[in-house]
């Protein structure tokens, strides 16, 4: 039931906001709007304005703004024929048309600006540096990083991209050093064959220990004795020094070998284990533990700083839209997993809200996005097939008959309901798997 009622007061948002643009640009060109609907099917309520009357109809997946003229076969003497859609010049209806799926996107847009905004943003720490490398003589472990190159580090993403700019000049990190303000410069180093500038210093969220804070007794650890507070001392006869920095940097070497030995103090008592090298073992070492670390500090982010991480994530929503769409095309990925219906998008909004309010705005935003850029393909029945259309009568010189283009819209509708219908039975399917 929250499920259901999280999926259609997500709809209603969706749906409502996108009708909401067609409506303002409509207006905002002097097109007479009959009704503005939220939702398929029998009416609910409406309420009727001074022209246009809002209704909320019994299937809440999709809407409509009924416009005047819109039928151009539509004859209505009452409505002024200035008011009507189809003698508006081709820009207008173009521009009618695209307010839509623009009003999607930028509730996309506006949504993980607020989300980002609302959130706290932890102090990336030095977690390990590798022994004679640049950072080795100007940073410590736990030193919070503030800025790089006068810019705050807010990501790691923040602090990577600083080191390229450098271009191996040199740069000038502002931290925090025992609750002191510092700062120190270091002079990145170019690694060819990975092609980029490096300081050789790791960046977490915190700075982690040697310590196992929790072993699972399924893990690879687990399996072989090792438990909670026990604290990893060394790999192969190399001494760490109790940071999880020395211990990756140990761990990549012995993967080299066959097997490799960890040793470990429980109690100030050394304990020595074996174990065989795997394909994996970088992976298998980790899943299912997790390490203590020195505590946490966190910061929000600025105005600009928030527009900025926010537009990073919108471009990256859509990067990874692009790529589950050429996946799909190239035969990678079955198109029945990944797109879903109604029934499936209820699911998977219902699970998010549970996990977080951030999440389920998150994914309310990727949602918005995916409507907005879904309506500007041009397949008939959405809102880019009636930008094109416009388009073409712009360059054309003249309309497309009306009948033809209504039967066109006519059966784009029916394919598109038809994969609807498809793509839910294959939602409810899978509920049952």
């Amino acid at each position: 039931m929250i499920s259901f009622l999280v999926f259609v007061a997500s709809i209603m948002v969706l749906v409502g906001l996108h009708e909401a643009g067609h409506f303002f640009m409509a207006r905002v060109f002097g097109v007479y709007v009959k009704e503005f609907a939220i939702g398929f099917g029998p009416k609910l309520f409406a309420i009727q304005g001074k022209e246009t009357r809002y209704s909320l109809r019994l299937i809440p997946f999709g809407g409509y703004v009924k416009m005047a003229g819109e039928d151009r076969l539509e004859d209505d003497e009452s409505i002024p024929q200035g008011r009507t859609l189809y003698n508006k010049p081709p820009y207008a209806r173009a521009l009618i048309s695209l307010a839509g799926p623009v009003t999607n996107l930028l509730l996309a847009f506006v949504v993980i600006l607020l989300v980002i905004w609302s959130i706290s943003f932890p102090i990336l720490q030095v977690s390990g540096i590798i022994p004679d490398a640049p950072a080795a003589e100007s940073l410590q472990f736990k030193d919070r990083i503030l800025a790089v190159d006068g810019r705050r580090a807010l990501t790691l993403n923040d602090i990577t991209s600083s080191i390229q700019r450098s271009a191996g000049a040199p740069i000038a990190v502002d931290l925090l050093r025992d609750g002191t303000p510092l700062t120190v410069s270091i002079q990145p180093e170019y690694l060819a064959g990975e092609e980029r500038f490096v300081v050789g210093a790791y960046f977490l969220d915190a700075a982690y220990t040697t310590q196992l804070d929790h072993v699972a007794s399924t893990s690879l650890l687990g399996a072989n004795g090792l438990r909670a507070r026990d604290s990893i001392s060394a790999i192969n006869g190399q001494v760490l020094d109790s940071t999880l920095g020395s211990l990756l940097i140990a761990l990549e070497e012995a993967t080299e070998h066959s097997s490799f030995v960890i040793s470990y103090v429980r109690d100030e008592v050394e304990t020595t284990i074996e174990l065989p090298v795997t394909e994996q073992i970088a992976v298998d070492f980790f899943t299912g533990v997790s390490f203590s670390h020195l505590g946490m500090a966190y910061r929000r982010a600025g105005l600009g700083e928030g527009i900025v991480l926010a537009s990073g994530q919108f471009v990256g929503y859509i990067h990874a839209l692009a790529e589950v769409i050429r996946s799909v095309f190239a035969g990678q990925v079955d198109a029945g997993e990944v797109f879903q219906g109604p029934v499936g998008v209820a699911r998977i909004l219902g699970e998010s809200i549970r996990v977080s309010a951030s999440f389920f705005f998150q994914l309310l935003a990727f949602l918005s996005l995916n409507f907005g850029l879904i309506n500007l393909v041009p397949f008939p029945a959405l809102d880019g097939s009636r930008v094109a259309f416009a388009l073409y009568e712009w360059i054309r010189g003249k309309p497309i008959p009306p009948q033809r283009e209504g039967i066109i819209h006519a059966i784009g509708f029916l394919i598109l309901i038809s994969l609807m219908v498809l793509i839910t039975y294959r939602d409810i399917v899978r509920l049952f798997r």
